[in-house]
């Protein structure tokens, strides 16, 4: 998950950050966030790209740009991101149902305050639209199988569009799931979605769709300890749901 946190005071960012930290590991176990902190709308503005973040929590008061005209220049480019206000005052709350923001956060505000919020917030469907980009592709994580290489190649095994190949270097591209506990590094070139994975049968991942991927011996007992401790995860996440 990759969240900005957009605040002129260093003390507001690191309480969102804390509370973040806390529900994400109450609420998705595993879960590991990449997040950054922006001192304003103005320097956030500057290095954004649509469809990288899955949520965005913005102040309304702060120097410079405020947080609603903030919002609404993220909106321009992309339309599916989260966005959550974190201000002090109600009187902005009707102008962020223009923006489409999904949660409005007054401060001060306890962490049950800050849970309700994000309860609130369609995390679950912030998920399942998370994608990876390859070249000029849009790849939806839930639809990828697994991954493996091919030379030089990257091959991108999907459920609907087969196939997809890439020219890239195949640890650059493994670093981009460091943060989703559901790919695995099934041995050195190939990466197993264990979302997609029905079980370990013998020496093989049985996927959903039939298709075995195979796996060394010598990695049985790895393998088996990493797919049960997502199992693990998955289930304590869907107990708390």
């Amino acid at each position: 998950m990759r969240v900005a946190i957009i605040d002129d005071l260093s003390l507001c960012r690191e309480e969102m950050r804390k509370c973040l930290y806390r529900y994400l590991e109450e609420n998705y176990a595993g879960e590991e966030p990449v997040i950054k902190e922006f001192a304003g709308g103005e320097e956030f503005l500057s290095c954004f790209v649509p469809e990288v973040w899955d949520i965005i929590f913005i102040d309304q008061y702060m120097t410079g740009i405020s947080g609603i005209d903030t919002a609404r220049k993220i909106r321009e480019t992309d339309r599916l991101v989260a966005l959550v206000f974190v201000t002090t005052s109600e009187s902005h709350a009707i102008e962020s149902y223009g923006v489409r923001a999904c949660g409005y956060l007054l401060k001060p505000y306890l962490y049950e305050d800050f849970a309700r919020t994000m309860d609130l917030a369609g995390l679950d469907k912030v998920r399942s639209a998370r994608f990876i980009r390859m070249e000029e592709e849009k790849i939806l994580l839930h639809e990828i199988l697994w991954c493996d290489r091919d030379e030089h190649y990257i091959q991108v095994h999907t459920d609907k569009r087969g196939i997809l190949r890439f020219r890239n270097s195949f640890k650059e591209f493994a670093d981009m799931f460091d943060t989703y506990p559901q790919f695995l590094n099934c041995y050195k070139g190939c990466i197993v979605n264990a979302e997609r994975v029905e079980r370990i049968d013998g020496l093989d991942f049985l996927m959903d769709n039939g298709v075995r991927i195979p796996f060394a011996r010598r990695e049985k007992k790895k393998l088996e300890t990493l797919f049960n401790s997502y199992l693990f995860r998955k289930e304590r996440e869907d107990a708390l749901l």
